[in-house]
């Protein structure tokens, strides 16, 4: 009988935690610039626009525009049998945020890019839930 390693798990930094608490109550949440208004990716410590460090936290829609996605036909995760479908996700709220998500659904199989997505999260893996896109029937 072998065993299977768990799923590696992010750890929350100050500049990640608002993004993976939000994950664990299923809300995408990143961090606003307080003084130009700039959403922040989740790793950046600064704003990249005005160079500011004081964020509010705010929950976006989800709303994504699909960028890219990549089928890893390899066994991709510990526990997880491929193929497994990783997309590439720019946020409605401000494009030049891309975020990686899971596919496990199939949404993006005959998509486009630009094709207009949702973005999510699944199921608690360990201790951490991690973005997916959402089917249309879980779009509500």
């Amino acid at each position: 009988m072998s065993h299977i390693p768990p799923r590696p798990q992010p750890v929350a930094t100050a500049e990640t935690r608002p993004f993976w608490e939000g994950a664990g109550e299923g809300a995408l949440r990143l961090r606003r610039c307080a003084h130009c208004g700039r959403l922040a990716a989740p790793l950046a410590p600064r704003c990249v626009e005005c160079l500011g460090d004081a964020f509010e936290v705010e929950t976006l829609s989800g709303r994504a525009q699909l960028k890219g996605r990549s089928v890893v036909h390899l066994q991709p995760l510990p526990g997880r049998e491929g193929p497994l479908v990783i997309v590439e996700a720019a946020l409605h709220e401000d494009p030049r945020i891309v975020l990686i998500a899971l596919d496990e659904a199939g949404v993006t199989e005959t998509a486009l890019p630009g094709a207009a997505l949702r973005l999510g999260f699944g199921p608690v893996e360990g201790a951490h839930r991690f973005a997916v896109v959402l089917a249309p029937e879980e779009q509500a």
